[in-house]
C-alpha cells in the first residue's frame, strides 16, 4: 500500500508515553509523541525489495510549499488503543484544524489524517500488506471519517462511515469497532497525514508520518497491537 509513495519523515528519538487505564475493564491506550516542524525535509521514493534498501532522496516539495506551512498537517501526538468495546484513534496537530469553508492550499483537493492497520511492519525490505485504513478527511466543505478496505492497494474500498469527534481546535478522535475490521486478533499500526492534488483519483502525497525510534517494540514507523 505504501510502497510507491513519496515518504516524508525524520528520524528522531523521543519518549513513548503509555496512557494508564482510565477505568476498570478493557482500556489500554498508547500515546506516541511526534516531532513538529519537520515537514518536507526529506522526500523518499521507496522501492521495496532491493537488497540495499535503495531510495531516492530529495526535497521535491521545496522549503516554501504552501501545504507545509499549514500546522494542521504536522502531527504533535497520536493515540491508539482499546476502550471498553471499541478502538480509538486520536491525533493532535500543531495548528488549528481547518474550519468549514477554509480554502485549501493551492492544488490541494483534500486532506487526510490517517491510521494504517497492516499485517506486518512496513520497511524497505518488507512491503507490508495494508488491511484497513481509517481516516478523517477534509475537502474544504465538510469533514468525514471513513473505514477503507486497503487490501487492493490504492483501489481503496469504502466500507463504512465512522463516528468521529473534533475534541478541540487541534485534536480529533475516531472510533472503530472490532467487527468492522474482521475482529482482527493482532496487527501493526501507524499514522500519518497526506494530501491529494488535482483530483480524488490521483495518488496522494504523504506529508508527515510517525517518527522512528520511539520505543523498543517499534519497527520503522509501525507499532504492534496488542501491546507486547
Amino acid at each position: 500500500m505504501r510502497k510507491l509513495l513519496l515518504w516524508l519523515f525524520s528520524v528522531v528519538v523521543v519518549g513513548l508515553v503509555l496512557t494508564p487505564p482510565v477505568s476498570a475493564g478493557k482500556t489500554t491506550v498508547v500515546t506516541v509523541p511526534d516531532k513538529t516542524g519537520d515537514l518536507g525535509k526529506y522526500n523518499v521514493f521507496v522501492t521495496v525489495g532491493n537488497s540495499n534498501g535503495a531510495a531516492i532522496v530529495n526535497n521535491t516539495w521545496g522549503d516554501n510549499a504552501p501545504v507545509l506551512q499549514a500546522g494542521y498537517v504536522d502531527m504533535v501526538s497520536v493515540s491508539f488503543g482499546f476502550v471498553k468495546d471499541h478502538y480509538v484513534f486520536r491525533m493532535k496537530v500543531a495548528g488549528d484544524l481547518p474550519q468549514i469553508g477554509t480554502k485549501l492550499p493551492p492544488g490541494v483537493v483534500y486532506l487526510v489524517w490517517n491510521l494504517w492497520m497492516e499485517d506486518s511492519a512496513w520497511t524497505y525490505s518488507n512491503a507490508a500488506r495494508t488491511l484497513y485504513q481509517a481516516w478523517l478527511q477534509f475537502d474544504g466543505s465538510s469533514y468525514s471519517a471513513i473505514l477503507m478496505d486497503a487490501t487492493q492497494g490504492w483501489n481503496l474500498i469504502t466500507l463504512t462511515p465512522l463516528p468521529f469527534t473534533l475534541v478541540d481546535e487541534r485534536t480529533f478522535e475516531i472510533r472503530i469497532f472490532p467487527d468492522q475490521i474482521g475482529n482482527l486478533g493482532s496487527f501493526w499500526w501507524s499514522a500519518g497525514t497526506f494530501t491529494g492534488f488535482k483530483s480524488f483519483t490521483a495518488p496522494p502525497w504523504l506529508i508527515d508520518i510517525l517518527d522512528m525510534g520511539l520505543a523498543p517494540d517499534q519497527v520503522w514507523s509501525d507499532f504492534p497491537w496488542p501491546l507486547p
